[in-house]
């Protein structure tokens, strides 16, 4: 098969040795993959760029090196495309690797591609944004937003952001899935396509990114001392001191009195009222 391999030298190696690379590549070239190797730069090629590049070029496969950063352009340029992705983890948390069972070994990651077992992922839209992971409402939202603001130097933005987190409180919103509304009041709102959020937490773990679903996890009536306590659970891995109220739906539309913020994978997607939705199968990937 003819690959286009993306690969980000800036990436991290929390799971790769040195030489993995080369060695993954070897793997691919045993089995039959006609690699062409590109890279990502600080100058702007992004891989997004090439994955458009590998779609362009007819490329039966787009294999892309690099973490949560690198694959998720690549893989959102490829959505709806018959271009396949294969993933190499080399970041520090990849989560959406993670979450389709591919090994975070480069190596056995690369074994797993050799098997050219296909499988159709799921894909998170909300206000034109997509995600692969979560999209949050409320309370998480505000803290992304805050980053965001400060990576681009606009402090006074990401200082008013920080303070509404402090000061956020409870709203009352509507969920509507499948013509049934459920009502809560809430500081949190999560929307899940992926078992692992934020940094590599196993927030849902029976989430799953082949269902052709997403998972709604709302926080009703939860104090902010009660809400991170619950994610310091999650990130020692024990079993939340409150579950959530949870559905599932392939359109979920949420309402609030309030215009809560939201983003999609960290990044801002605008306010509510929002409609999500589940683009069932719509990433060639294999797993």
């Amino acid at each position: 098969m003819r690959a286009l391999l993306v690969v980000n030298p800036a990436a991290g190696k929390r799971t790769a040795g040195p030489d993995d690379l080369e060695r993954s590549i070897a793997v691919l070239q045993d089995a039959g993959f006609v690699l062409e190797r590109a890279e990502t730069t600080a100058e702007g090629v992004t891989s997004a760029d090439l994955a458009r590049r590998a779609i362009a070029e007819r490329f039966e496969v787009c294999i892309v090196a690099g973490g949560d950063g690198t694959v998720a352009p690549a893989a959102a340029a490829l959505i709806d495309t018959d271009v396949i992705l294969g993933i190499l983890p080399f970041g520090s948390f990849m989560n959406i690797a993670n979450g389709l069972g591919i090994p975070l070994t480069p190596l056995d990651a690369a074994r797993v591609i050799t098997k050219r077992r296909m499988r159709r992922a799921d894909v998170g839209e909300v206000n034109g944004k997509l995600f692969f992971e979560t999209a949050g409402v409320g309370l998480d939202a505000e803290l992304f937003g805050a980053a965001r603001h400060a990576e681009r130097g606009s402090w006074r933005r990401a200082l008013r952001r920080v303070w509404r987190w402090l000061t956020h409180g409870t709203h009352s919103v509507r969920i509507t899935i499948d013509d049934k509304t459920h009502a809560h009041r809430v500081m949190q709102v999560l929307v899940v396509n992926s078992p692992f959020y934020a940094w590599a937490l196993p927030l849902l773990p029976d989430a799953s990114m082949v269902d052709g679903i997403l998972d709604v996890a709302v926080f009703p009536r939860m104090g902010r001392l009660a809400l991170i306590g619950s994610l310091l659970s999650v990130m020692r891995m024990r079993r939340l001191p409150q579950r959530p109220v949870r559905y599932k739906g392939a359109r979920i539309a949420i309402e609030s009195a309030a215009p809560l913020a939201i983003h999609a994978d960290g990044t801002l997607a605008g306010v509510l009222p929002s409609e999500f939705r589940c683009r069932a199968g719509a990433l060639r990937v294999f797993a």
